[in-house]
């Protein structure tokens, strides 16, 4: 009944950032985002009013959607998204939104039932009335993120975001960075930055080169002992596994090696394995993140703490509004059926085939449905 952990996690694909990234990237390219303080939305609606402002919103991409940029305390270079947050409670995000490789986000949508469409209401109105007053953050291990909100005047004339900046927070018990060994070769640094040269322009074999160098140079440099291992997890899960052992062991602080370490566990159904590496993750990174919570909840389920993985699928389900993770919401449901909760498994189950295509893809979450469907009716008799 349970599916496999979909490839789109590993590096050649996790690292594809998003159109909506790209567009930013495009707009800082045309010096959209770059020059904060002088963009005003084309015919603003203090200017023109509401009708005119409304016919010209095809004027440019700005006039969709608002833009923003993470800049993060040192400036450590980017080679996987940084997720921002737009969340209207505290209970849990609306909408996920990743960066570009310079930290570029960009909001071209409202995260909103299927009834609220672009091709029905045009994308201000939506953020308008759903997303004034909410804030946007991005909660990275090891920092601590500034709040922005997003108000009339950005929705209406002012559509690049102030700066989400994040600070070092020294209390902080594990980190998404580290620059332990960075600065033990000067040659090893400059393959480093050489590498996230080379992968960004989408050479990653050369990208792999320069960091099997780097690491015979400064054999303790943890950056790039993970990036290397999340290269390799591509084609050899052993060989990444161990690339990602030695990070750990570089930096034991540094978090994102423990969660893929526990991925490649969970991949081989190590759940003793995965249970280690995601509970040491989450004792370095409380919050988690998405993929850190499922693997930690399918570690659970499998070794027969319930609770525990309905804790951890629930909380990879509020996590991810966008569902990046299709089987967060599938492992939610299963963890529920253990708990014979048939009925909310079902509406998690339900909920699944919303974002879930038609096909082999959906086709185990229906005799999902079947069989819970016969399990709750057989306990009602």
């Amino acid at each position: 009944m349970k599916r496999k952990l979909a490839s789109t996690f590993l590096l050649g694909s996790a690292l594809i950032f998003s159109a909506t990234a790209a567009v930013a990237q495009q707009q800082q390219q045309q010096g959209g985002i770059s020059s904060v303080g002088n963009i005003t939305r084309p015919g603003s609606f203090a200017d023109q009013g509401y009708g005119t402002f409304m016919s010209n919103l095809n004027q440019g991409a700005i006039a969709g959607g608002l833009a923003g940029k993470v800049v993060v305390q040192g400036h450590p270079l980017l080679w996987e998204p940084i997720v921002v947050l737009l969340s209207c409670s505290p209970e849990k995000p609306d909408m996920t939104v990743p960066t570009d490789p310079s930290g570029n986000y960009f909001i071209d949508h409202a995260n909103l039932p299927k009834v609220y469409t672009t091709d029905k209401d045009a994308v201000n109105i939506q953020l308008s009335q759903h997303y004034e007053g909410c804030t946007l953050q991005a909660p990275l291990a090891g920092y601590r993120s500034t709040s922005v909100r997003i108000t009339e005047k950005n929705l209406r004339d002012k559509p690049v975001m102030d700066n989400i900046v994040l600070t070092t927070d020294e209390r902080a018990s594990g980190t998404a960075f580290s620059t332990v060994g960075a600065s033990d070769s000067p040659e090893a640094a400059r393959l480093f930055d050489k590498a996230h040269d080379e992968w960004l322009h989408g050479r990653t074999d050369a990208a792999r080169t320069d960091l099997q160098q780097a690491v015979k140079l400064s054999p303790h440099f943890a950056q790039a002992w993970y990036y290397l291992g999340r290269m390799e997890m591509a084609t050899d899960l052993s060989e990444g596994a161990a690339s990602l052992t030695k990070a750990h062991e570089a930096d034991p602080k540094f978090v994102p090696p423990c969660i893929y370490l526990g991925q490649i566990a969970m991949s081989k159904r190590d759940w003793t394995g995965a249970e280690k590496w995601t509970n040491q993750a989450l004792t370095l990174d409380p919050a988690g993140t998405p993929l850190l919570w499922y693997v930690n909840g399918q570690a659970h389920y499998h070794l027969g703490h319930n609770e525990a993985a309905v804790h951890a699928a629930q909380k990879a389900v509020d996590l991810d509004p966008e569902h990046n993770l299709p089987n967060a919401e599938d492992l939610l449901a299963l963890t529920l059926v253990a708990r014979h909760d048939y009925q909310q498994a079902l509406v998690h189950l339900r909920n699944s085939l919303n974002y879930i295509l038609s096909g082999p893809s959906a086709d185990p979450i229906k005799r999902q449905i079947a069989f819970v469907e016969q399990q709750s009716a057989a306990e009602k008799k």
